[in-house]
């Protein structure tokens, strides 16, 4: 599927599921994209990749990454390292392609800032949630308006410290996965309800009567292996809403979709061989995301709603 940078969007919009407050519209297209593209769990799982630090002295913001694959390696934005490995764990800032039997500079951001410790096993994982939704739309906004494209860390910290807060979770090294780690047994019942469709490349996601988030992928198989973990993720803003029957329509979704389409966008071509593709960002007073594409098709796409922005309000309870 090819999304081009004037946003003629070319899916079509299914009507709303529900399960507790959590509303996803599946998003479908029959010119899925025939990619060969090896996804990061994939890839840590069958032991085709290698994570740590960029030497023994390490830094923050970057981790080493070895496509040990004959496939480009994707790396999907807001995913959550984490392991003993790792001086402490981190969060991808930006959705990443990376070539075959390569090695790349991967950025991200702290996401335990109370730990910086000499690794002391090979012990390293990926979350089984991505990071939540709030903080996926501020890192969307820091990247845009950023000169050097970076993440705020100190708005990761600050916001993942209230997170901790919200739900009551005790963290030693402020580390985001206890939040998940508290909520895991919650979850599990919302992200098995919700299954795609054969021709479903894409999600759009709610809580309540509000969208919250938009992902798209290159093709269905890439939607199966990220829903758990989209769902996961935005399950951590959603325990403290009451549950409501939704009164959000497909019509919401085409206005979400239409704030994308008019906000500001910046084109960004990628300056190394090992990290593939070109990134189309956008922002604005009420969205913010971006579009990674490789020759021409779109790889990831996602889209945030501003927290701030105005929504419909609850009105009856879910019978």
């Amino acid at each position: 599927m090819n999304i081009d940078q004037k946003f003629n969007f070319n899916f079509d919009i299914a009507e709303p599921k529900q399960k507790n407050n959590i509303v996803v519209f599946f998003l479908s297209s029959k010119e899925q994209m025939e990619d060969n593209f090896l996804a990061f769990p994939d890839a840590l799982k069958n032991n085709l990749t290698e994570v740590g630090e960029v030497n023994e002295k390490g830094f923050v913001k970057n981790l080493k990454v070895i496509n040990k694959s004959a496939q480009k390696l994707l790396i999907l934005g807001s995913e959550i390292l984490v392991g003993n490995k790792l001086k402490q764990n981190r969060v991808v800032d930006e959705t990443t392609l990376i070539a075959e039997n390569s090695i790349t500079t991967l950025r991200v951001s702290c996401c335990e800032k109370n730990r910086w410790s000499p690794a002391v096993s090979e012990n390293i994982s990926l979350s089984e949630t991505l990071l939540f939704s709030k903080a996926r739309t501020n890192n969307a906004e820091d990247i845009y308006n950023s000169k050097q494209k970076r993440v705020d860390q100190f708005r990761v910290w600050n916001v993942i410290d209230e997170k901790l807060e919200e739900h009551e979770a005790k963290s030693f090294t402020s580390s985001v996965e206890d939040i998940y780690k508290k909520r895991r047994s919650n979850v599990k019942e919302i992200v098995q309800f919700f299954q795609p469709g054969d021709n479903d490349i894409g999600v759009v996601l709610g809580i309540g009567s509000r969208l919250v988030s938009l992902d798209v992928f290159s093709s269905n198989k890439m939607l199966k292996v990220y829903l758990p973990r989209l769902i996961r993720s935005v399950s951590l803003d959603s325990f403290k809403r009451t549950n409501f029957k939704t009164f959000l329509k497909t019509k919401d979704v085409h206005k979400f979709l239409r704030l994308i389409e008019h906000s500001n966008k910046r084109v960004y071509k990628k300056s190394t061989t090992e990290s593939l593709g070109d990134y189309l960002r956008f922002n604005d007073t009420l969205v913010s995301g971006s579009v990674l594409t490789y020759k021409t098709q779109t790889i990831h796409f996602s889209g945030f709603l501003k927290e701030f922005s105005t929504t419909p309000e609850y009105k009856s309870k879910v019978a």
